[in-house]
C-alpha cells in the first residue's frame, strides 16, 4: 500500500506537470516548502514500512518520534500556506475561495486526527499501522484530485473522498482474505474520510467562513 500510494502521487503530479497545468519553476519559495513537506511524508511513510518489513523495529520507533513532530509541522504548513495561496491568487481556478480553504483545512485536520490516533495506539500495532495507513491515504487527496481534474470531471470533496476510499477498500479486502474479517480500524479510517467530505461541503457554505475566505482572496 505504501508503494501504491507513492506511485499514485508521483504519477498524478507528473501528469499535471506534463499537461502544463502546474510548474515547478517560477513559484514562490513557500510553494516549494509545501511540496517538499507533503512529498516528504510519503517518502517517510515508505521508509517506515520498509523498516517494519525488514524487522528493524528499533529504528522504526526512533524515527516514529520524528514522524510525530513531522505530522505537526504538516498540519501547520497546511493551515498557514493555504490562506497564503488564496491571498496571492494562486488557488486552482476550479474552486471558489471558501471551498478551497475548507477542502485543505479539513483535509489536514482529519490527517492530524488520524495520525494522533495512530500514535496513541502505537503499542497496539494492529491499530497503529492501519490508522497510519488511513492518515496517509487522506493526505494524498490533492494528488487524486489532480487525476479527477485530468479525467475531465469536476473536483468535489465527495468525489475526491470516493477515490480515497478505493485505497481503504483495497486494504479491507486484504484483511478479509488474510484474516477472515475486516479490522475495525479501517471503519474508523473510512468514517473519517467520509467526515472529511461532509465537513468540507458544510464549512464552505457557512456564511462567516465564506466571507472570511472571500476577504483573504480579495
Amino acid at each position: 500500500m505504501a508503494v501504491a500510494i507513492a506511485v499514485t502521487v508521483i504519477i498524478a503530479f507528473s501528469l499535471f506537470r506534463v499537461a502544463g497545468i502546474s510548474s515547478f519553476t517560477g513559484s514562490p519559495w513557500w510553494v516549494h516548502v509545501h511540496a517538499v513537506t507533503f512529498m516528504g511524508w510519503i517518502g517517510f511513510y515508505v521508509v517506515q514500512n520498509t523498516l517494519v518489513f525488514k524487522d528493524d523495529i528499533a529504528l522504526h520507533r526512533k524515527l516514529g518520534r520524528i514522524g510525530a513532530m513531522y505530522a505537526v509541522w504538516m498540519v501547520l504548513v497546511g493551515l498557514v500556506l493555504t490562506p497564503l495561496t488564496l491571498a496571492v491568487g494562486r488557488s486552482p481556478p476550479f474552486f471558489t475561495p471558501p471551498y478551497f480553504l475548507a477542502l485543505d483545512w479539513v483535509n489536514v485536520a482529519v490527517f492530524g486526527g488520524l495520525v494522533y490516533a495512530a500514535i496513541r495506539n502505537r503499542r497496539r500495532t494492529d491499530w497503529h499501522r492501519r490508522l497510519m495507513l488511513c492518515a496517509t491515504i487522506c493526505v494524498i487527496a490533492p494528488a487524486l484530485g489532480r487525476l479527477i481534474v485530468l479525467s475531465g470531471n469536476a473536483m468535489t470533496a465527495p468525489l475526491n473522498v470516493a477515490t480515497l476510499l478505493l485505497f481503504v477498500v483495497t486494504a479491507m479486502l486484504f484483511d478479509w482474505s488474510n484474516r477472515g474479517r475486516v479490522h475495525p480500524a479501517y471503519f474508523w479510517g473510512a468514517g473519517s474520510l467520509v467526515l472529511f467530505a461532509a465537513l468540507t461541503e458544510l464549512l464552505a457554505i457557512v456564511p462567516f467562513f465564506a466571507a472570511t475566505a472571500g476577504r483573504i482572496a480579495g
